[in-house]
């Protein structure tokens, strides 16, 4: 009867590990969307949220990296981000909060600010922000 509890017990700790191997996998590939800004890649916390199709970074981080300035202005709740002579305001509510960090979508700055954005899915997703020299 020992030996049958003790082999019982043994296959559920091997199912219970392998499945949280598998969960541990799937939320790393969840979220493993890797920025780059003019082929140097941005690491941030937190990193790119995909959500609904529509891919976030961090306000600063994203600006920071692609060579632009933002001032925050707490009584409007909203940012200047300004590369070169290229100024856009945003408004938070046009992005999402994670980790108390704005995060915006990262084509809409980017394209604005006179960037193109690639997406390059599979099963190492990437997005490549490539930014004329500022004017």
């Amino acid at each position: 009867m020992k030996a049958v509890m003790r082999s019982s017990w043994t296959k559920r700790t091997l199912v219970a590990t392998a499945l949280l191997l598998v969960l541990l996998v799937a939320a790393g590939a969840a979220g493993g969307v890797d920025l780059y800004a003019n082929g140097t890649r941005v690491i941030s916390q937190p990193g790119v949220v995909v959500e609904q199709g529509v891919s976030y970074g961090p306000l600063r981080a994203v600006a920071e990296a692609i060579g632009a300035q933002v001032e925050w202005h707490e009584d409007r709740q909203m940012a200047v981000v300004c590369r070169g002579t290229w100024c856009v305001q945003v408004k938070a509510g046009e992005g999402i909060l994670r980790e108390r960090r704005l995060l915006l979508p990262i084509r809409k700055l980017a394209e604005k600010l006179g960037g193109m954005v690639q997406w390059t899915g599979g099963d190492n997703p990437r997005i490549d922000l490539t930014m004329p020299p500022a004017e």
